[in-house]
Parts: structure tokens; C-alpha cells; sequence
């Protein structure tokens, strides 16, 4: 299960005037015609910025996340969310009245942007087995029933990319009151990109892939073709997990 705890206020990751230097070449305001199309390309980057995060697969600001975790008798297990910025708690169990913290000495985080978490003692295989007496009836030795794995681990961890301006705080999370602050950490390419694809909504809002007027014709793409301009620039940061 995974839920989230707190969320960034922020709803998109480019400025108006990120997309008015794709779309004009300016971040003037002069040189756009109108008031109306300022608030207009105001609105085109949060919808720009939902298209990156439906595209990518998740979420790209900063966020508070509970996860439940299945073990798998492996060394490593992997997150939902990323990339990840920060572990907040850890247990062994789903009631954290019963449960024993995992101390942050005893595992690492050994990819932050694919999420992975590894530990030198492994994660138990929580799987239910079969009843003696029923391996004994059918002449089977005790074994694991496949895909009955259940989720006892419990994390509670800060994923996402910082943005101007974003603050995510953590209070009633952790122990403390901790603010994530300190810079953007978006990737300039999913930055371009999800201001591409406003500029694109700006120029072509029906997704047409060609125009003729008179002997003139424009073709945009073709879907065979393979992702083209914004969805080209995102593409290396999809996720398929």
C-alpha cells in the first residue's frame, strides 16, 4: 500500500515565462499580445506538467510517502516513488505499536533514482506456506505458495524533484521539522521538455498531425516515428516499474 502523507503545494514545474521563451523567444510580457493569453500559458503549464507525470509514471515534486513492503528473501527491495531524497522511518512491521525500527545503519540506499534499498542480513520471504497436512495429502514436501507474499515492511521516506520554490515539510512525519529547501534538482531535460509540450498544446491545442492550406503543408510527426519533442526529451526518465 502506499499513501501519501504531504505533498508539495507546488502543481507545475515550469514558469510562464519558461514556456513564453519556447513559444516567443522572450520572457517579455510585451510580447504577448494579451493579458488573456498570459493567464492562458499560465494554465498551459499545469496542464503540461500532468501530461509529464502521466507520461514519466509518477510524481515529480517533492512528496511524503507510506509504503508497505513485500520481502522476497533477497538483499534488495525497491520503492514506488523516486528518485528517493530521504528515509524517514523504517519497521518491520505494519503496527508501529509492535513493531521494531530498523536502525539506518542497517540497510543503504544504493540507487536513489530506481529506488532500491539493500540490507546484508536480506528481507524475509514473507510468504505463506502450505499446511503440512495438506503437502502430506498430496505427497508434497512444505513449500511457499507462489504470489502469496505479504507487505509487512513500513517505510515512510521523502521522493521526488525539487523545483523552485518547493518545500515539502515533514512535521507529524519524523521526529523533527524538516523542510527540503535547498535548490531545484529537476533535470534540465524533463524542465525543456514539459515546456516543449506547452508550447506544443500553445501552437497545435487539437494534436493534429498535419495541416495543408492551399499548396502548403505542414506535417507535425508521426506516431510510428517513435516519440517526438516533448515526449522525446522525457523519455530516458520513464518508468515501466
Amino acid at each position: 500500500m502506499l499513501t501519501v502523507c504531504v505533498s508539495s503545494t507546488d502543481v507545475t514545474v515550469v514558469s510562464t515565462g519558461d514556456i513564453m521563451l519556447v513559444v516567443l523567444g522572450s520572457t517579455s510580457t510585451g510580447a504577448v499580445s494579451t493579458t488573456q493569453d498570459i493567464e492562458y500559458i499560465g494554465r498551459l503549464a499545469t496542464r503540461a506538467s500532468a501530461w509529464a507525470e502521466t507520461y514519466l509514471g509518477y510524481p515529480l515534486t517533492l512528496q511524503v510517502y507510506s509504503e508497505t513492503l513485500g520481502g522476497f528473501g533477497g538483499r534488495e527491495v525497491m520503492l514506488s516513488r523516486t528518485p528517493l531524497v530521504r528515509v524517514l522511518r523504517f519497521f518491520d512491521a505494519t503496527d508501529t505499536c509492535e513493531a521494531t525500527a530498523i536502525c539506518s545503519t542497517d540497510f543503504r540506499v544504493e540507487d536513489a533514482a530506481a529506488g532500491l534499498l539493500s540490507r546484508d542480513g536480506g528481507w524475509r520471504w514473507t510468504n505463506d506456506r502450505m499446511e503440512s497436512e495438506t503437502c502430506f495429502n498430496l505427497g508434497l514436501s512444505p513449500a511457499y505458495l507462489p504470489g502469496r507474499e505479504t507487505r509487512p515492511w513500513l517505510i515512510e521516506y521523502v521522493a521526488g524533484y525539487r523545483v523552485t520554490g518547493s518545500t515539502v515539510t515533514c512535521m507529524g512525519v519524523s521526529s523533527g521539522d524538516d523542510a527540503y529547501t535547498t535548490g531545484a534538482t529537476l533535470p534540465d531535460d524533463i524542465l525543456q521538455g514539459v515546456a516543449v509540450r506547452a508550447a506544443e498544446l500553445y501552437s497545435n491545442p487539437m494534436g493534429v498531425m498535419s495541416r495543408r492550406v492551399g499548396d502548403l503543408a505542414v506535417t507535425y510527426g508521426s506516431a510510428a516515428e517513435g516519440p517526438t519533442g516533448a515526449a522525446a526529451m522525457l523519455e530516458p526518465y520513464r518508468r515501466w516499474a
